[in-house]
């Protein structure tokens, strides 16, 4: 063999090699210490996190008069790549500690507790640092002791629930499981000068009121009487799960993206990036729903969904629609669409929105709602006028020409007809078809010409409303793109869906396309290219796409567009946000934003819809691009085969 061929031969198995990549461990080990079990986590020959005296397993509690205790636990049953602890008996509380790894990157915690007669508690989780580094909430790095929660009403929110620490070319991290199964009580420790990070249940704090009200709310009062504790009744168990994982990282970007892997892989959701994220802001936005009404009153529903932390408790349809489809839990579905409640429904998009979802629970054999569906079904009726839906303005909204549609902002003459809520308008008639409802095929292809007559035809584009043709919408195609992915029909002509998105990407900016904008893509005047004015909303832009794929652009060139958009999404954080700015691609507003989650389920349906099958080649590009390789089932990152982000 000559010099040059072993050189190559020997470049071919190191690149091998590299492909490989590096997989950074962690494992559980139990350790006995002051004759009770420990559990350290161990990365290759290093302690990672040690046993210390104040919580040798992990796990510490707190009952009401005292203090928080380490919980003993004094037996162990190992089997396989699973050790169990207990059970520790604490006052009436029995407590089991089940410690699994799920894989070499990730261990999974679950705690069960108990109770024999009613008990309140509250459980934290800490992991003790023996390693070095730089500390970091999901948000950012953090220098100095803090405790993040995420409810509205406290000091600091975050809603991706985890800690994590950066050494040596790796991260380690800790993160709880959604804050609605852990009764909307879940906050995260990072300590740096204490060496400690920590997720847990509830901190021990005397009741407060939560409240958001008339006018921060136009219209309703969600209030309640919330505490720092959980509570069990006689004979009542729960379970907490929570997750220790480890990653390549080569900076705080890359451990949030290893924190999106670790979820995803515990949950099962990770044929992709795109995925785990998009479902992971599902997971981590559901609550609990214990708010009470105005007249201390629970509302219906075991659950809710929130568009971010900074809106409270509320739910609108639109939000807990596309974030139910996005978690894809029959029972959170079921409890959030229960959780409707008709002065959430007579404005916006929203009750055009609960006929659909009531289609889809038509369709999965569960119940709806009749009365309220039958009362959505009139309202929209009622407020249309010669087939063209015209939203009445939100009663109470601080401008009368405001909140008619999604962008509620956005103001709408009066007898106007938004082009974005005529597309899901037609849909809705769709809807109330299957639901056996007073529609006639006269009646939804009456609507559906009234939406293709929005069109103009000079500018070949549609526009934001009928009375303002010149004003570009790129809201305008998403009712079209839900439409088709719900009943499979295509309320719009091939060329009228395909001259909007040609003509939209002659003008859009580098960061995405502008929610509105004058018919250049330039900004309106006092626009700032963020939130309404001008922003990019990367729901908008991705119906768009997904809709000229089924009407006729080539799905290659469909591929390319939306992996382009959701690399300028994802370019400073990997998360879709409520909009980025179109000025300096910023995100603006909740970072992990509801909505987006409905993406996830849309691009499914119209691929099953369109005959596509096998893997989706967008989810593989994205991947591909950040370095997150398939190995085995599981999703992990291997940072230096990531291209360069935008």
């Amino acid at each position: 063999m000559t010099g040059n061929a072993a050189a190559k031969v020997l470049l071919l198995i190191a690149l091998a090699a590299k492909a490989q990549g590096e997989i950074a461990e962690i494992r559980p080990v139990a350790v006995e210490k002051n004759d009770a079990v420990g559990i350290e986590y161990r990365s290759d020959d290093a302690v990672v996190g040690r046993a210390a005296d104040a919580a040798p397993a992990g796990v510490e509690i707190l009952l009401p008069g005292g203090k928080f205790e380490p919980v003993v636990f004094r037996s162990k049953t190992e089997r396989s790549d699973c050790l169990e602890l207990g059970p520790a008996n604490i006052g009436t509380l029995s407590l089991r500690w089940r410690v699994t790894r799920k894989s070499p990157s990730l261990v999974e915690r679950t705690l069960e507790v108990r109770a024999e007669s009613a008990q309140k508690f509250a459980v934290v989780f800490p992991m003790d640092l023996s390693v070095e580094g730089v500390y970091g909430s999901f948000s950012g790095q953090e220098s100095a002791r803090v405790i993040c929660d995420t409810v509205r009403g406290t000091a600091r929110t975050e809603t991706f629930p985890a800690a994590v620490i950066r050494a040596s070319g790796k991260v380690f991290g800790i993160i709880a499981d959604s804050p609605g199964l852990w009764e909307n009580r879940c906050q995260v420790l990072i300590d740096p000068q204490g060496h400690r990070v920590a997720v847990g249940t509830g901190d021990g704090r005397d009741p407060y009121l939560l409240v958001v009200k008339p006018p921060e709310d136009a219209r309703d009062t969600y209030q309640y009487q919330m505490d720092g504790w959980q509570s069990l009744a006689a004979g009542e168990s729960r379970q907490f799960t929570s997750w220790v994982f480890a990653s390549p990282a080569r900076n705080h970007y890359d451990a949030q993206v290893a924190a999106h892997l670790a979820v995803a892989n515990a949950k099962g959701w990770n044929s992709s990036l795109v995925e785990a994220i998009l479902r992971n802001t599902s997971l981590f936005l559901l609550r609990r729903n214990l708010a009470l009404d105005a007249d201390n009153r629970p509302r219906d529903g075991r659950y809710i969904f929130i568009s971010g932390p900074g809106y409270g408790w509320k739910q609108w349809v639109s939000d807990g629609f596309y974030t139910a489809l996005g978690l894809d839990d029959p029972e959170k579905t079921i409890e959030s669409n229960r959780a409707v409640f008709w002065n959430r429904m007579d404005y916006e998009d929203n009750s055009q929105y609960y006929l659909i979802w009531a289609v889809l629970m038509k369709r999965a054999g569960g119940t709806f709602n009749k009365e309220l569906v039958q009362r959505a079904y009139d309202f929209l009726r009622e407020h249309e006028k010669d087939g063209y839906h015209i939203p009445p303005p939100l009663a109470g909204s601080p401008n009368p020409k405001g909140w008619k549609t999604y962008h509620d902002v956005l103001l709408y003459d009066d007898g106007d007809c938004p082009t974005s809520n005529q597309g899901f308008h037609c849909g809705a008639l769709l809807a109330a078809r299957e639901l056996g409802l007073n529609v006639s095929d006269r009646d939804i292809e009456r609507a559906v010409q009234a939406y293709r007559s929005l069109f103009n035809a000079d500018r070949g584009f549609f526009p934001t409303s009928r009375m303002q043709r010149d004003i570009l919408g790129q809201d305008t195609l998403y009712g079209a793109t839900l439409t088709y992915a719900v009943f499979g029909e295509k309320v719009l002509p091939d060329d009228l869906v395909l001259s909007h998105v040609r003509t939209s990407e002659k003008v859009k900016t580098p960061y995405g396309l502008r929610v509105i904008s004058q018919a250049d893509g330039s900004l309106l005047p006092g626009h700032s290219g963020v939130y309404c004015y001008g922003g990019s909303w990367f729901l908008n832009d991705a119906a768009n796409y997904l809709l000229a794929g089924v009407h006729g652009m080539p799905q290659r060139e469909v591929d390319e567009l939306l992996a382009e958009r959701i690399g300028r999404e994802i370019a400073l954080v990997p998360a879709f946000n409520e909009s980025i700015s179109t000025v300096n691609g910023q995100p603006h507003g909740h970072i992990l934003y509801s909505w987006n989650s409905g993406f996830w389920w849309l691009r499914k349906e119209i691929r099953r819809r369109c005959g596509a099958n096998g893997p989706d080649p967008l989810g593989a590009a994205i991947d591909g691009k950040l370095g997150v390789v398939h190995d085995g089932g599981q999703l992990r990152l291997e940072p230096d085969l990531a291209g360069s982000r935008p």
